[in-house]
């Protein structure tokens, strides 16, 4: 004869996933005496899956001055709906906004639709890659930077192709290394974007960063360098 439960037995519940997971990077580097330099970088990402949707927004701001005076202010935000079909391919749009007070270009706008594939999907390892059509919008900065800066005066307007990669890898529970690659193919300029990354846990919500950026312009005016680089150490907070 089978026992009959007790009445103060709680039956257990699975627990609640929620769709949402975000991550917050700080960074902050202040130094005095011979020199006067202090640098502010932040990252929000935001990341919501459910059923056959992920939306994915990220959002940085870099500031760095030096002697009183700033030598860098930029902010960029990128938004990306996916649309799952199957368990490797999806369909994507993707929006990109970039206003940078000291570059050739003071706003830089993309917009882009296309196919998404992941090539892996392992455990600890995952690849995905990403190709469609676009649409970029660039105006110049003329009037925020120095007149002796060189800028690019034309307002661009053009149908771009947009390639990108993304590969994680995690060696271990506490450490994963994170590499994108970001081109783009317009008739006016082709870019290439690197962004590599590596994390390392120290609690369970808490995490040390260190990121490299490299940006690759086909084409840039006499006087300015084809790669700008960025590199970041940061806290990283993700829940």
């Amino acid at each position: 004869m089978m026992a009959e439960a007790s009445a103060d037995e709680v039956p257990e519940l699975p627990p609640i996933t929620s769709p949402w997971s975000s991550e917050l990077e700080l960074g902050y580097q202040s130094l005095s005496g011979n020199s006067n330099t202090k640098s502010l970088n932040t990252r929000l990402g935001l990341t919501y899956v459910k059923d056959q949707f992920r939306q994915q927004v990220e959002a940085k701001y870099l500031l760095a001055e030096e002697d009183g005076e700033e030598e860098k202010r930029k902010g960029q935000l990128e938004l990306q709906s996916d649309f799952i079909i199957n368990e490797r391919a999806y369909v994507l749009g993707n929006t990109s906004y970039i206003d940078d007070k000291y570059g050739p270009y003071f706003r830089d706008f993309t917009l882009a639709t296309g196919i998404g594939y992941r090539v892996i999907r392992l455990e600890n390892m995952m690849m995905e890659i990403e190709a469609g059509p676009g649409y970029r919008h660039q105006e110049p900065n003329i009037d925020e930077i120095d007149d002796d800066d060189i800028i690019v005066p034309e307002t661009v307007d053009e149908l771009i192709l947009r390639g990108s990669t993304r590969w994680i890898w995690k060696p271990s529970k506490d450490v994963e290394l994170n590499i994108r690659l970001t081109g783009i193919v317009g008739n006016s300029n082709s870019t290439l974007e690197t962004q590599v990354s590596l994390t390392s846990a120290i609690s369970e919500h808490i995490a040390i960063k260190l990121s490299n950026t490299q940006k690759f312009n086909s084409w840039v005016p006499d006087g300015l360098q084809k790669r700008d680089g960025t590199m970041t150490i940061n806290l990283l907070f993700h829940y």
